[in-house]
């Protein structure tokens, strides 16, 4: 699609998110139980922003790039070699529930960007978003239906989907459909990325700011959607050396930040502390805390019918059953760690050891040597550096995950790139055949010795090219300090320049020999 009616699908998306922003925040409240706030800054903001990002970068991330040529082939001069993104074509976007507008929203903006066709295929379980959208998107109003299609349904239904030819998939949810979804794309050989999540560790140090960390910590686990956020902290890593301290803030910020009354199930619904998706996720993420873990915030006041769980902080080994899996609610498990090392060691043993690398890890400490130390050991998707969650809002950075939590990567240009496909075009102006022509006598039989000199010779020329190229920024710093030195100590020598009088410059030189 040319860049007019590629401009135009992303300025329909920004217009639909802000012409109905009341009814899809009311959406998002009734699927998830959050007030207008979380509406607002999590999801909704999130997908203008990008809109925005896009349609002003995407002439230039259309633009062909021209590349280098190296040797042999730049023989044939002129010639020239070009990159060009072109579109993959039809791609299938397997949307989960969790954050259901920003995540159907954004890889869309992404996938129309690159000029594909989008087939849309939302999540069963958040009712009344998908239904909205579905009647947005397909309506002709905002995007142009013949770019975008919309398959609702349930299991059935999406593995009819996956049973068909997609030129690209991308899936976000959990490692075990996670898996069904490349198996069915491995099918057809289709490029896919995945986005799957992970138990994300949180590594608090004896030079963290405890304070800090425990508010971001906290924000990070409940105000981000009640911990049903795949780059929600899952388990803190804690210096036993400050254990005591971080609980305790920990536990004084939750008063602060969530106080009953501002439970969902329990006098004035503000909305703070949302729901869980359903009853039964309700159940699983209560299920968790067992008497394999030590309650020490929390654990009452959950209304599973309605489907609450109120804020819990558990103490946990590695043993512990909110250990086995991901969490994925308001439950903050505490493990105690005699050091660095020691964090480092726990996730390596009990996850990186099986590939089960997180999507996110979180590093809490005012020492950078710390900081490089688990980044260096512990591989994830990305990382936030005493901050939680606001890394995926950079459109700037790549998002994805790395082992058992994803593959690909994806978020503004980068989004672009995976539903694009780069091709590679060489054109040659040399139309030569005249045998004694270098590009066409060294490269065509007969062959012999002089060739075969004449082409190592020629294959060292881009060698000492390069090598002059590397010398270039040195000679930029220190010809001029050099100049400058001798015409200090020779000032003569700078009226000859300034002069450009050949002669002058001769006999100045002539004198000094």
């Amino acid at each position: 699609h040319p860049y007019e009616f590629r401009i135009q699908q992303l300025r329909g998306i920004e217009r639909l998110v802000r012409e109905n922003s009341d009814e899809l925040s009311a959406a998002i409240q009734k699927d998830l139980g959050q007030g207008p706030m979380f509406c607002e800054a999590f999801d909704l903001s999130h997908v203008v922003s990008r809109t925005r990002y896009a349609q002003s970068q995407l002439r230039g991330w259309m633009a062909a790039r021209r590349e280098r040529t190296p040797f042999p082939v730049n023989l044939y001069l002129p010639i020239h070699s070009n990159v060009t993104p072109n579109p993959r074509g039809v791609a299938l976007l397997m949307i989960p529930w969790n954050m259901p507008v920003q995540l159907t929203l954004n890889p869309l903006t992404e996938a129309l960007a690159a000029g594909n066709v989008c087939v849309l295929k939302m999540s069963e379980r958040s009712v009344h978003c998908t239904k909205l959208l579905t009647k947005l998107l397909i309506g002709g109003e905002y995007v142009d239906p013949r770019v975008v299609r919309v398959v609702n349904g349930g299991a059935e239904e999406a593995t009819e989907l996956l049973k068909q030819r997609f030129d690209v998939i991308s899936y976000t949810g959990g490692e075990q459909v996670g898996r069904i979804v490349a198996q069915a794309a491995a099918r057809h050989l289709t490029p896919i990325l995945l986005e799957l999540g992970g138990k994300n560790p949180v590594f608090v140090t004896k030079n963290a700011h405890i304070p800090s960390a425990a508010l971001r910590v906290a924000w990070g686990k409940v105000t981000a959607n009640t911990g049903q956020m795949c780059i929600c902290p899952d388990y803190v890593l804690v210096d036993e050396s400050v254990k005591k301290e971080f609980v305790d803030e920990l536990c004084k910020v939750m008063d602060n930040m969530y106080p009953i009354s501002s439970y969902s199930n329990n006098g004035e619904d503000r909305g703070d502390v949302g729901k869980m998706i359903s009853a039964e996720h309700a159940r699983r993420v209560v299920d968790l805390v067992d008497s394999t873990c030590e309650v020490i915030y929390g654990g009452r006041h959950h209304d599973v019918e309605d489907r609450f769980v109120a804020p819990t902080i558990v103490e946990a080994t590695a043993d512990s059953t909110v250990m086995r899996e991901e969490i994925f609610g308001p439950v903050l498990a505490i493990v105690p760690v005699p050091d660095v090392e020691g964090a480092i060691q726990f996730v390596n043993e009990h996850f990186t050891s099986r590939a089960a690398h997180p999507l996110v890890m979180y590093i809490f400490s005012r020492s950078r040597k710390e900081q490089q130390r688990i980044m260096s050991c512990v591989p994830s998707g990305s990382c936030a550096i005493n901050e939680t969650i606001k890394q995926v809002a950079n459109y700037h950075l790549p998002f994805g995950g790395v082992g058992a939590s994803g593959m690909g990567a994806y978020n503004g240009r980068h989004g672009f790139r995976f539903f694009s496909h780069y091709w590679g075009t060489m054109t040659s102006g040399n139309t030569s055949t005249y045998r004694w022509d270098p590009s066409v006598w060294l490269i065509t039989p007969p062959f012999n010795n002089w060739k075969l000199l004449t082409f190592r010779l020629m294959g060292k020329v881009h060698l000492l090219v390069d090598k002059l190229k590397s010398i270039i920024p040195v000679a930029k710093a220190v010809i001029p300090i050099a100049l400058a030195s001798a015409c200090f100590r020779n000032p003569n020598i700078l009226d000859a320049l300034l002069e450009l009088n050949l002669k002058t410059v001769l006999n100045w030189i002539s004198q000094r020999i």
